[in-house]
């Protein structure tokens, strides 16, 4: 691919075009992130948002090589069926299947996972807390829990509870967890959630989306504790309901607008070899949410 010219003002025929598909795609906040950081960089690109229906996803991806994008990012519920339309599947994906950035190089098209990283530069950048070792209760047994847990586990953690509505997907994810790692997790329904030994995790992730579109939460208030970092991969302008028990209880907390900012700056990395101006990144969020 070629490299990036200064930045226009206008988009012009030399414009680099990066984009994220998903469906649906009106609430996506990576354009404000990415196309802030291109202008700090004074670069000649644009992110824009492309809704994609599941049925128009395999000419979508094959868009990317026919236009010549540099890349894409993919967001549901499109991570895990995008797999079969790309040349090579990289990194964490290729062992959870599922995909959130495309990188187009030298004509091929790579899919790769930048949400596990994402995850621990949060935890450790937001959190202040180092996965290793650490004790880890994650809600939700679906494409998000799996893009986390392979990078959880290669940084060490001690223990993983996965707790889920159907026992069936949570018994999938640790039968391929087992099969492709050698790591053992345990399970739980969500009806045991309060039986749970609440005062043996260190950290707690909510990777459903439950809190996205109405304000429940799936842990009552006093099964938190003080000692427990509490992250919910939802975000929303004045936090979810979990977000805003876990600091009446005490708890620290990071929100999902902190893993949106670092697996973009992984996947502008993935993209263009560069470390992204994170700071420009994270105020864009920040605005952008309070929209």
């Amino acid at each position: 691919m070629s490299r990036i010219k200064p930045f226009m003002k206008e988009i012009n025929g030399k414009t680099e075009i990066l984009a994220v598909f998903g469906d649906p795609i009106a609430h996506s906040l990576s354009p404000a992130m990415h196309n802030a950081a291109f202008q700090a960089l004074g670069w000649n690109a644009v992110y824009i948002p492309c809704h994609v229906l599941p049925q128009h996803l395999p000419d979508a991806v094959e868009a990317i090589r026919a236009l010549g994008y540099r890349g894409a990012n993919i967001t549901v519920p499109h991570k895990q069926g995008v797999v079969p339309y790309l040349d090579e599947v990289i990194g964490d994906a290729a062992l959870s299947g599922s995909v959130n950035t495309i990188i187009h190089r030298d004509g091929k098209l790579l899919g790769t996972s930048t949400d596990g990283i994402g995850l621990i530069r949060s935890l450790r950048e937001d959190g202040g807390c180092e996965a290793a070792g650490k004790n880890v209760l994650l809600l939700g047994a679906g494409g998000s829990a799996a893009a986390l847990v392979y990078r959880l586990i290669q940084e060490g953690i001690r223990t993983l509870t996965v707790v889920n509505r159907d026992p069936e997907r949570a018994l999938r994810l640790k039968e391929h967890i087992l099969k492709t790692t050698g790591f053992t997790v345990r399970t739980a329904v969500l009806e045991e959630l309060e039986r749970l030994d609440w005062d043996g995790y260190d950290l707690l992730i909510n990777t459903t989306s439950v809190g996205l579109h109405d304000d429940r939460s799936l842990v009552p208030p006093t099964c938190l504790r003080p000692s427990m970092l509490v992250y919910d991969i939802v975000y929303k302008p004045g936090d979810t309901r979990l977000i805003r028990e876990a600091k009446e209880q005490g708890c620290p907390t990071v929100n999902g607008l902190s893993l949106l900012l670092y697996q973009g700056a992984e996947s502008f990395k993935g993209w263009f070899g560069v470390e992204p101006p994170i700071t420009v990144m994270r105020e864009a969020l920040k605005a952008a949410v309070s929209r």
